[in-house]
Order: C-alpha cells, then structure tokens, then sequence
C-alpha cells in the first residue's frame, strides 16, 4: 500500500445502532447514514515545536445542528517532568451537512530534556459532540531535537525517505552521539494540504519542496511559506534543470536571503536524491527548537554552561535572594509559634487555648509575610524588549521578531490576550534562584494554555524571571517613500508613512550608495540625508543586532553586514505601539530597543 504523508484519526459513530467504531487509517470508507469526524494532520510526523496544522471533516446525520468540542494536550514527559500546552476549539455542524475546518494546534517544547535523546511525544485528543457523547483520543510520536526539524514534499520523500532516514542514523552513529539519533529526517507532507497560515509551518527550519509541487499550490500556501521563511525559515527548492527566483515568482535578493530566511536553488533527476549530500548539508544547520531551550542559557552542549551576554536580560540588573529573611522570619515564628506560644499564650492548665493561638499566629505571620513580599516586590512586574520589524510594502505586511524578558513581583493574574495571531515561546533562561524555566533536570516544566486569542499558564508567574520570543505578521500599510533626487548626486528626500517616530536612519539607494539621517523623521515628514558609506552602515546594524542572542541574532546578522538590498533602509525607534506585541497587562516595559528594515516605495 503507498505510505500517505499524514496520519488519519477517523470516528464513525452509526446512528442507526450508537455503535461507535475507532481506527486510525489510511483510508476507510464511510458508512451512508453516520456521524462521522475525520482528524488529518498536514505533518508526518509532527514538528518538536511550534503548530500542528490538522485539517478536521464532521459529518452531521442527525436532525438537528450539532456542536463539536476538541480539547488537544501536547505533552512530553522527560523522567518526573511534564512539558504541556493545551488548546480548545469547537466546530458547529448544520443539521444533516457536513463541516471541514483546519486548526492550528500549539506543540510543547522539550525542556528541561537531554538534547541528546529522541523524545516520545503525546497528543492527547478530547472530541465533545452533541448527540454523541465524550471520545478520547491519543497519537504516540518520536520527535528529534538533535537534527533540524525538515518538512519534506511527498515527491521528494517518495523513494527518498528511507534511504535519508538511514543516513541520519548512521551519522549519529559514526559521531558518536550520546543515545544515539533516531531515524528521523522530516516530516511527509501533500503540498495540497499546506496550510494557509505560515504558523502551521513555525515548527521547522527548513521546507524542501519541488519546483513543480510549488507552482502547483494555491496562493495562500505560497503566501504562508514566503512568510515563514521572512521569519527565519530556510526554503530548499529541487528543480530537474537550474531554475531563478524570478521563475518561481520569489522577491529574493542576489544572495539568496529572504529577509531573516534563505532560499536554495538545488538540482535532481526527478526521483532519486543524494541521501549523503543532502543530509550533509542539514547536518550541522542551527536548530529553532535549541534557540528556546540552550540559546539563552549559556549552554553549547560541549564547555560549561556561561552566562550569555543578553543585553535584554541583563537590562534588569542582578536581583539577589535574601535567604537571610527568610531564615529570620523562621527563627521569630518558630519561637512565637513554639515556646512563646506554649508558655505564655497557653501555659499549663490552659493548653486548650493552643487551639485558637496556633492558627492566629499562622495567619498573622502569613499576613506579615505577604506586606514583606508586596512592599519588596511589588505588584506587576518590568521587562525589556527587542524588537525587529521588517516591512515590506509590497505584501502590506511588518514581519516582527520580539525578544523579551521580564521580572515580576506579585501577580494577581497571569492570563493575557493577543490581538494579533501569534506564535510565542518561552525560553530557557540561566540558572538563578528567581529563574523556574532553564534547561537543567532541577527545571520546572511549562504548563501552557491556547484558547483562540487567550493565553495562560506559566508565561508569567510571580517572583520570576522568565523571557519569551514572539513572531507575527502584522498588516498595515506604514512605509517610507523616496523621491527622485533633483539632481545627479543630490541627497535623496525620504518621505515618512511608517506612523512611528525613526530616531535614525540608514538608506540604501538604486545604486546601492549608502545615506544616514540623525534627525527624527515623524510620519508625514522628509528628513535630510549626508552621504556615509557601507562601513557605518555595517558598524550601527552590528551594534544593534548584538543585542540579540543564538540563533536569532544569526539570523539578524545577515541582511545588516552589507546585504541590505538596493532601495532599502534601516532605522533605529523609540516606540512603535502598533507593531510591537503586548502581553501580560500588568507588566512595565521599561526598556524598549527597536529597528525597522526593509524596501523603499516611490509615491
């Protein structure tokens, strides 16, 4: 039988006897007169990180509009720690009618893990149906985060994917790897089934596809994937003769960079691959999933783990544990609650006030010990945040990266809204007494929640430190305008429609000549440009990516070192409300560092 790309979990429930029937299937035909739900998964299998796109089919038989529940836990168990993030969707079906609808479903990070193991994944499936009753479901899957996470077309993976997998496996095996890697390279998709939301592709580094599979895609799925790939995503295209960006329809500069992505142009006989060249090429790729979980630590896998020079973090400064007020805080309440209590307060033939005393001294010192608390503390938190915004016009669109990391005092909430759809992770941070999430067996796992817009769990949590990254694409139509020089080697005049203040800026013009304004430029306004040159540019961009950290800051490296594009600009901002990503309410950002890229318009 030929291997399909994703796995299928397919209810029948017949109506006629309310006999239910369970199977996971590669196809199986549908009884004329029942209720069924078919769950698709885009990925075989999924991704370690990010989003699981899953397409879902209901069919309705009864009289009446039913509604169906799905409650999906993605869990990964590593010795006594649990890593989980659950989320909630519902799907209203008409009477007699059938209703299909994809879903992004968030995927658990393995923290706190071996680096070196492969993880069992848990999916963990909850269907709630009018007319039908409560199912549970469970899908088991090995996932690797020592190789790159790989989304492979079915026309590549066809007689390919055995052969790569194999190649994985022997090259663990010839490095020695502690536990050994398991067969793992990719995850099998149909192109047709591509979503079109590029966060059901985030949990990938690289996305190998056909010319041929590409073209024969919808728009919106080319839309997703150039989106992801302008977030950091690695697009690996396999033509049978030399192909051109321009023949693919892609807006890639000559260096092959797509914003903070890159694009490959590779050749292939139309069926075999080279299993040792292409796993050679993937092998040593920097992995997004180490990003969250080593990145930010200090950790290599290799020396000792050292704290990382993370300019956002350290913007907190050092907070010390006072152990000592807490062992004085012990010391008085044990005397009051011991001696004191047992001599003065109910003393011989009066032990019966014990019964009243105790319980008032413990509340009293509770109370006592929340003014400490809430006086040091305070209620809240600050933070910091990085923030990189590249905007292209072309596809209305601002492509914003955000680093962040916060110290909180006392919460009295720590669910959040987004306003936009977003993709937000948190990160392991380095070892401290206020630090709970850090990629050491003494971690404590992330407990996470997605309902539509709503999020919760341990984002935030009260006397911590804790950092997220955030992705989005945020519509909007801001932008900066060039006017025709009046004259051979007159300054350029930039015309500012961002809707944000840029405090500095950098513009590279058609011949790729190099202008700096240190003026403010406000939206509706021109500023006047000097002539500088490459060097300068390549100085303030390597200053301003230096902030970041990893894997993230790689990726912010490439467009800055002089490959930003002819027509193009960079800008330093003190604040930019409608692109940057809010979360916790109650959090002070006191400290905002923001850029902005990308091409230039004429009016």
């Amino acid at each position: 039988m030929k291997k399909r790309s994703a796995w299928i979990l397919t209810l029948f429930l017949l109506v006629a006897n309310a006999q239910a029937q369970q199977t996971i299937t590669s196809g199986v035909l549908v009884p004329e007169n029942a209720t069924s739900l078919e769950i698709r998964s885009v990925f075989d299998p999924l991704p370690p990180s990010g989003y699981a796109p899953l397409r879902i089919i209901a069919s309705n038989s009864s009289e009446a509009d039913s509604r169906w529940d799905f409650a999906f836990h993605s869990k990964v168990d590593h010795f006594r720690m649990e890593n989980s993030h659950r989320s909630r969707f519902q799907m209203l079906v008409p009477a007699r009618g059938t209703q299909s609808a994809s879903y992004l479903v968030p995927l658990v990070v393995n923290y706190g893990g071996s680096s070196s193991w492969s993880e069992n994944h848990q999916l963990l499936i909850a269907v709630d149906a009018t007319g039908v009753g409560h199912r549970d479901f469970h899908k088991y899957g090995q996932r690797s985060d020592d190789f790159p996470a790989i989304a492979i077309s079915k026309r590549l993976a066809e007689v390919n994917h055995t052969r790569l997998k194999d190649e994985v496996e022997q090259r663990a095996k010839s490095s020695g790897a502690r536990g050994g890697l398991a067969k793992i390279f990719g995850s099998e998709f149909n192109p047709h089934d591509l979503p079109e939301d590029w966060r059901g592709l985030s949990g990938f580094d690289v996305l190998m596809i056909s010319d041929a599979e590409w073209q024969s895609i919808k728009s919106g799925q080319r839309l997703a994937i150039l989106q992801w790939a302008r977030l950091g995503g690695q697009i690996d295209f396999y033509a049978i003769s030399p192909t051109t960006a321009k023949a693919l329809g892609l807006p890639v500069d000559n260096a092959g960079k797509l914003s903070l992505g890159e694009v490959h142009f590779r050749t292939w006989d139309g069926k075999n691959l080279d299993a040792e060249t292409v796993v050679g090429r993937l092998w040593g790729r920097a992995k997004r999933v180490k990003a969250l979980t080593n990145d930010y630590t200090g950790q290599t896998g290799v020396a000792p783990a050292k704290k990382p020079d993370w300019a956002v973090l350290d913007s907190l400064g050092l907070r010390r544990f006072a152990s000592w007020q807490v062992i004085v805080f012990l010391v008085i309440f044990g005397i009051l609650v011991g001696p004191a209590n047992l001599f003065l307060l109910a003393p011989t033939g009066k032990r019966h006030r014990l019964f009243v005393t105790t319980p008032l001294l413990s509340i009293g010192a509770s109370v006592i010990m929340l003014i400490i608390i809430l006086f040091q503390d305070g209620i809240g938190g600050l933070g910091s945040r990085f923030v990189l915004i590249n905007l292209e016009p072309e596809e209305a669109a601002a492509y914003v990266t955000q680093e962040q990391a916060s110290r909180t005092g006392v919460l009295f909430g720590a669910g959040f809204e987004m306003k936009q759809p977003v993709l937000i992770e948190p990160l392991a941070l380095p070892d401290s007494p206020w630090v709970k999430l850090k990629n050491t067996m003494t971690s404590q796992g992330v407990t996470l929640s997605q309902d539509d817009r709503l999020r919760s769990g341990n984002y935030f949590q009260s006397r911590a430190e804790q950092g997220q990254i955030l992705r989005a694409v945020v519509p909007t139509r801001a932008r900066l305008e060039v006017k025709p020089a009046a004259s051979t080697g007159a300054a350029p005049q930039l015309i500012s429609a961002l809707g944000f203040t840029l405090s500095e800026l950098f513009y590279i013009d058609a011949e790729g000549g190099v202008w700096h304004g240190d003026k403010t430029l406000a939206s509706g306004q021109q500023v006047p440009l000097q002539k500088s040159d490459e060097p300068t540019l390549r100085k303030t961009w390597k200053a301003f990516v230096s902030l970041s950290q990893g894997q993230n800051r790689r990726c912010f490296e490439a467009p800055g070192l002089g490959q930003l594009p002819k027509n193009s600009f960079f800008g330093r901002v003190s604040e930019a409300p409608e692109m940057t990503l809010q979360t916790l309410p109650s959090i002070r950002w006191n400290s905002d560092i923001i850029a902005v890229f990308g091409r230039v318009t004429t009016p």
